[in-house]
């Protein structure tokens, strides 16, 4: 009987393994006829959180939304994507005459970028792995953002919980090929030259821009101000 119930333990742990590693426990390709087979390319999604896991894996909500994908140069509109930020995972949804909902892992050997809503990514590759970034602003010059979550463990011994983060935003300028952090409006200013930090201090000032709080069109405007200093 003891053996019994450690295999069962054995069997039920590797069964709770699995659901963890998503990308990892690879599927084959879904191949849909009548749909795109540049875009429906991807492993099949999934990623299941534990039972009782606090929070999610998204960068918004759970709720799929409509989007765009770059791929190859050609851009898919109307599409419902979710962007899983825990696990780095751009996620489309598609339906077909067997199943309403398939979500897959869109693969990144082709993707360029998309956009969630109003939000805009890209997948650029700026340091030894490509990552995703929130990007504002067209120029030379521009605002980066990198979103993430991570997982942490609640409780004591007996009531153990898995819960997910808080959305992490990690902001940065992208200009001369270069990532600079930032956290501050003070850091900010000091990344641009000397001879320009008068007139930035003043436009933040003027335009009552707080930089960990504002919103996306504000720095927008505030890095193509930047942009177009002479």
């Amino acid at each position: 009987m003891i053996h019994v119930n450690c295999s069962l333990l054995v069997i039920v742990l590797l069964s709770f393994s699995t659901k963890l590693m998503s990308q990892d426990g690879a599927m084959d390709l879904d191949h849909v006829y009548g749909l795109d087979q540049t875009l429906i390319n991807g492993k099949k999604y999934t990623f299941i959180p534990p039972p009782g896991t606090k929070g999610d894996q998204f960068l918004i909500s759970p709720v799929y939304m409509a989007g765009s994908v770059s791929l190859r140069g050609k851009c898919y509109e109307d599409q419902s994507l979710n962007y899983d930020i825990y696990n780095q995972q751009l996620l489309l949804q598609y339906a077909n005459d067997n199943f309403p909902r398939n979500t897959i892992e869109v693969s990144a050997a082709w993707l360029q970028g998309f956009t969630l809503g109003h939000m805009k990514f890209e997948l650029l590759h700026l340091e030894q792995e490509p990552h995703f970034y929130q990007v504002l602003g067209e120029g030379a010059v521009r605002i980066l953002y990198y979103w993430r979550k991570n997982m942490d463990v609640e409780g004591a011994i007996g009531s153990v919980r898995l819960t997910f983060t808080r959305t992490v935003r990690d902001s940065f300028v992208h200009m001369e090929g270069q990532l600079k952090p930032f956290k501050t409006k003070r850091r900010l200013i000091r990344l641009f030259d000397p001879g320009h930090r008068s007139e930035i201090k003043n436009y933040l000032r003027k335009n009552k821009i707080k930089v960990k709080k504002a919103s996306d069109h504000p720095m927008a405007e505030l890095i193509t101000f930047i942009g177009n200093l002479k």
